[in-house]
């Protein structure tokens, strides 16, 4: 999971200046602000920090990216670092060179790292230092929230409409409450951490993901679409508590939104899945924010959204959103919308079910 902050955003510009100066000074490659020059080609790249508790750093091919963790930030000296940057920066190059079969740590990676004249010190720089067992202190209170949330929309299994509905409501009151808390000790507490955590991914973006898009927005995250080489994910911005419950949601509507769609389609041949899925985001998401400006005042949500827009502009600094321009069926609009506004979230079945159920719905 990717981490912002003011203080993390520091350490991100101290690790590409660093970068830099490895590639062009030690490797004797042209570099450029968002690019380097290698082999005829200007090659992107960017280097962003994450959360977990056993790696140290990771290259990931499909975005140009190489990810450091962020406990190395506290814990680690600088040459540890600039090992740590040199053995993916490595992970880089010989996956320019060799493609996807460099990516392990076997013979070409080693035949790179030789090339280079980098020893062992870089090549095993995960085996250096003793981090890899240290554990990353949770905030027991925001795990609290999570639970308790996740236990209000178990209630929305119920077979009572009514009490789905009230269910679910409270669900979002509760997650409300939370961030409006939030917003208020802001200015009082530490600088807040903001997390971006990959909830979906697919070959290519549907109407499907648009509306799970959308209904994410009701659990105070800012959901976007992040497109690599022949793939894109959903990656939501927020909090510790947002992200972790929107992750949960995003993965059981991937299946059931599709569940659904199935089964009206046998009721109505003529459905379009397009118009369908978009009615079903517009109708979850009016019933839910109708609510939401019956229990708190419109002030308190614009600040709300005001946050919300200034992480996802302190992660995505370039965002640009494209929105679909096709003509709507109406007739599976309509429909899609009546599902949704009755919609009811329940994330939590018996552990021993391969795929658990998320959405009941209540006709």
């Amino acid at each position: 999971m990717l981490i912002y902050s003011k203080t993390i955003i520091s350490f991100i510009k101290r690790l590409k200046s660093d970068f830099r100066e490895i590639i062009n000074q030690e490797l004797g490659i042209k570099i450029y602000r968002t690019r380097f020059f290698y082999k005829g080609r200007m090659v992107p790249y960017d280097i962003v920090v994450f959360e977990n508790n056993t790696k140290l750093g990771y290259f990931e091919p499909n975005f140009f990216r190489i990810a450091i963790n962020r406990k190395l930030m506290y814990l680690a000296k600088d040459q540890v670092i600039r090992d740590i940057l040199r053995h993916e920066l490595m992970h880089f190059i010989a996956w320019l060179d060799y493609g996807n079969m460099a990516l392990n740590h076997l013979d070409y990676f080693k035949l790179t790292c030789k090339r280079f004249n980098y020893d062992e010190r870089v090549s095993n720089a995960y085996t250096n230092i003793e981090l890899a067992n240290m554990q990353i202190t949770e905030n027991l209170q925001n795990e609290k929230i999570v639970e308790k949330v996740k236990k209000l929309l178990k209630l929305s299994s119920s077979d009572n409409p009514h009490e789905a509905q009230l269910a679910t409501m409270k669900a979002n009151e509760l997650l409300l409450n939370h961030n409006l808390e939030l917003l208020t000790q802001s200015c009082k507490e530490k600088e807040e951490e903001i997390y971006v955590k990959r909830v979906l991914f697919g070959k290519k973006a549907m109407a499907k993901h648009q509306a799970i898009y959308e209904i994410l927005k009701t659990f105070f995250v800012s959901p976007v679409f992040s497109y690599g080489r022949n793939i894109f994910y959903l990656e939501v911005t927020g909090t510790y508590t947002n992200t972790q419950l929107a992750e949960y949601v995003a993965n059981y509507l991937d299946y059931e939104l599709e569940k659904i769609y199935q089964i009206e389609k046998k009721l109505n041949p003529l459905i379009v899945k397009n118009s369908f899925m978009q009615g079903v985001g517009i109708g979850y998401t009016e019933k839910i924010t109708t609510h939401q400006k019956q229990q708190t005042g419109s002030k308190e949500l614009i600040a709300l959204k005001d946050v919300l827009k200034e992480q996802v502009e302190m992660v995505y600094q370039r965002l640009c959103h494209k929105t679909s321009r096709s003509h709507s069926c109406q007739t599976s609009l309509y429909l899609g919308k009546k599902i949704g506004n009755k919609l009811s979230i329940n994330p939590a079945l018996k552990k021993s079910t391969p795929i658990l159920k998320l959405l009941s719905l209540k006709h």
